[in-house]
């Protein structure tokens, strides 16, 4: 049975200062997380020769890698193979994703076949109310054209940024939820946002678990952070996850 408490993880992005694939691991072990969703800044998928050893730094460590992302996908098979090889390798089953309005329907059903051969899920990711695709009703659009290889990658941050509610997401794309980065924000007088431990921001956390128990998610959940004293900011972020779902218990 998935347990979030245990498959919770973290986003490479927020330890994007960090070059080293063990130190990152190392991090996330203290972070007491044994899952890390890995970032393109921390693999080079035009260096397939460098795959082995960077897959080697999460493995050595007892780190799982069950998702990538988001990767920039275009209308390009041989541009966007590169993402699920590495899936493939690194033993990922979901790949966060984005791509631009040119040519999207292309792109969608290069992705779809893509993620049939190789049995991987889709997540589009949304980055907030400045993106194409960071509101509920091109989402829908795009769920409604495409199959259920397609799914969500819900970053309650920019959700929150977008003007939306990520409790209403569940609600609206519960069947479609892939992925979750669990990202909190605390919004300035002149709407600018400010990265803080989930939590301790706009997200209304409690409400949005309690949600989410209900729909059977068992996806790729992770915190990101991307502020200031990201390992500390990502340990409390995954200690108030966890205490808010024993608490409901």
């Amino acid at each position: 049975m998935y347990d979030l408490s245990r498959e919770i993880g973290v986003k490479s992005f927020s330890f994007r200062q960090i070059p080293n694939n063990a130190d990152v691991a190392a991090v996330a072990l203290r972070c007491g997380v044994s899952t890390v969703d890995l970032s393109g800044c921390h693999v080079d998928y035009d260096a397939p020769a460098s795959w082995p050893g960077v897959i080697a730094s999460y493995r050595d460590a007892g780190v799982r890698l069950p998702g990538i992302g988001v990767v920039y996908t275009r209308p390009d098979e041989a541009w966007n193979r590169r993402f699920f090889e590495f899936a493939r390798l690194a033993g990922a089953k979901l790949v966060s994703f984005s791509f631009p309005p040119e040519e999207h329907e292309k792109t969608l059903r290069l992705m779809e076949q893509l993620a049939e051969e190789y049995g991987v899920r889709l997540a589009i990711h949304n980055h907030g109310g400045y993106d194409w695709l960071g509101n509920h009703a091109i989402l829908d659009y795009f769920f409604k054209r495409s199959s259920k290889s397609v799914g969500l990658c819900l970053d309650t941050a920019w959700c929150l940024q977008a003007g939306e509610d990520p409790v209403k997401w569940l609600e609206l794309f519960g069947e479609r939820l892939y992925g979750i980065h669990f990202k909190d924000f605390r919004f300035q007088p002149d709407g600018k946002p400010r990265d803080t431990a989930v939590g301790e921001g706009s997200l209304d956390l409690p409400a949005f678990l309690a949600r989410l128990k209900t729909l059977g998610f068992n996806g790729s959940a992770v915190v990101e952070y991307e502020g200031e004293n990201p390992e500390e900011n990502s340990a409390a972020s995954i200690a108030r996850i966890r205490a808010v779902i024993s608490a409901a218990e």
